[in-house]
Parts: C-alpha cells; structure tokens; sequence
C-alpha cells in the first residue's frame, strides 16, 4: 500500500525541482518520489554492505563512509595520482 510524504524544501531546491520535472513532463511529485524510491533502493542493494564490518581497514568511520571513500579514490584514480593520497 503507497503512503504520502510531505516534506519541506528550500525555495531554490524547490525551483530545481520544479524545471526538472518540467524537462521532463512530470509533476514534482512523481519526479520528487522516483528519486526518493531510485536512492532507497541503492542503500537496500548497496552490495559493499555485506562486507562492512567484517574487514580491517585501518580507516576510522570506515563502515559508515565507505561510499565517500570509495568516491574519493575513485577521482584520484582517475586523476592518476598514487594510490596512498588521503582523501
């Protein structure tokens, strides 16, 4: 069974929203709620989640950054720098 939302945004998110959806001829609602459904269903599939916790990384917070981390490796790898830069 759906259940309804209602959240408060800040003027200008609110106006990004609204042009979005406008691009593409939906209401801020549907859009608003394809996004929300599209980010939960990403933390429910996070495939790293069934790791977390059970390796010795040597990172505080390792557990609940891991997607910051992963990113920010990511961008050095991309940007060739050595693979021990900190982020």
């Amino acid at each position: 069974m759906a259940k309804t939302l209602t959240i408060e945004l800040p003027d200008e998110i609110y106006a990004v929203l609204e042009e979005l959806a406008a691009e593409e001829g939906k209401s801020i609602q549907e859009l608003g709620a394809e996004w929300l459904v599209t980010i939960v269903a990403r933390i429910l599939d996070d495939p790293l989640e069934q790791v977390v916790g059970s390796l010795r990384v040597g990172v505080p917070n390792w557990s609940e950054r891991h997607d910051e981390l992963l990113g920010a490796y990511l961008r050095q790898k991309a940007k060739g720098e050595r693979e021990d830069a900190r982020a």
